[in-house]
């Protein structure tokens, strides 16, 4: 875990001792949007899993769920938060999942069953299309590292090998290859994981069809009630460094590739990454004029009730904090208006 994690980890569990979810809060209601990636079982213990930020076990998904409407909250839909106001002092979560991996299929949909809870999957159609020019490099590179002994250090120019043999080795490699791949501009970061995976004998297609929907799956799962397919472009991209005309195309052309295979417009997007530098107010904007009711940042906070339906927030559950009294605190809106008044 990362010293930033870290703290964060030991502000939460401070939150949670204090009972900071009884205290701290504000009148009114209270919506949520929350944001999942991987649902699938834990990795062995001491095993190489440099991504489990981005995971949670479907266990603790039941558990969250339970623990929650045992509570007096609601999981209502995207489309509910977005188009209905809540009743005073209503309290309500939307869950939602980005990129289409296939254990939201096989892990979390038996859970949301389950609970009745309406869920939204945010697909990137070229994942689904396993599209070249949409590789899942995060992916590609632990691919890459759990097989390699050494890999290339990471740079425009050739500097050698970093070692990759043992557990630490490796997750050095995956920091460092990660970091790089993650600022450099799209069609570079394309060529250099592609390039990587051809060096090591990885099929990035035949990755992507092990961990991603197919369509079939994709209209199975949305023939569900509780399911909704939203957007997440057409690449993945880091749509503030693209033009306008790129950023729109990304969005659009999703869109149409979804209508296309399901049937259904999708009536909200949420962007890749969703950092402050990934997407901001013109990817709001632009997500609006290219129809969209509603955008979704991975900015945290709770949903206010200003009118506003583009570069919403939502709250990320992932692997470092598979903990309720976390969550407790995280899904607390008086946290978010405390925190939002510090920095005035």
């Amino acid at each position: 875990m990362e010293t930033r994690h870290r703290l964060f980890w030991l502000a939460l569990t401070g939150l949670g001792l204090v009972r900071a979810h009884r205290w701290l809060k504000i009148p009114g209601s209270s919506d949520f949007v929350v944001t999942l990636h991987h649902v699938r079982p834990a990795p062995p213990a001491g095993s190489f899993a440099p991504q489990t930020l981005l995971e949670i076990t479907p266990e603790f998904l039941d558990r969250f769920i339970g623990d929650f409407k045992a509570r007096g909250w609601q999981f209502v839909s995207v489309e509910e938060i977005i188009t209905r106001p809540a009743a005073p002092a209503a309290r309500r979560i939307a869950i939602t999942l980005d990129d289409g991996f296939r254990d939201n299929m096989v892990h979390a949909w038996p859970v949301f069953r389950r609970h009745r809870a309406p869920f939204t999957i945010f697909v990137c159609t070229g994942f689904a299309d396993a599209d070249a020019e949409a590789p899942l490099w995060w992916e590609a590179a632990e691919a890459v590292i759990a097989k390699a002994d050494a890999v290339p250090v990471p740079g425009e120019a050739p500097a050698g090998e970093m070692p990759s043999r043992s557990l630490p080795e490796k997750n050095a490699a995956f920091r460092a290859w990660s970091g790089w791949l993650m600022n450099l501009p799209e069609g570079e970061r394309r060529r250099a994981i592609i390039d990587l995976a051809a060096r090591h004998r990885v099929d990035l297609g035949a990755l992507v069809r092990s961990l991603v929907m197919t369509w079939d799956e994709i209209r199975e799962i949305a023939a569900d009630p509780l399911c909704t397919i939203g957007a997440h472009t057409l690449t993945h991209p880091t749509l503030a460094r693209l033009s306008r005309e790129e950023a729109t195309r990304e969005m659009v052309v999703s869109a149409d590739r979804i209508e296309a295979k399901t049937g259904a417009r999708p009536i909200a997007i949420a962007f890749p990454y969703g950092s402050v530098g990934a997407a901001g107010e013109r990817e709001a904007q632009l997500a609006a004029e290219a129809g969209f009711l509603a955008s979704f940042t991975t900015r945290p906070g709770f949903i206010a009730a200003t009118g506003t339906r583009h570069g919403l927030p939502r709250v990320s559950i992932n692997g470092y904090f598979q903990r309720l009294h976390f969550l407790h605190a995280l899904l607390n809106p008086g946290l978010w208006a405390l925190k939002s008044r510090l920095r005035r």
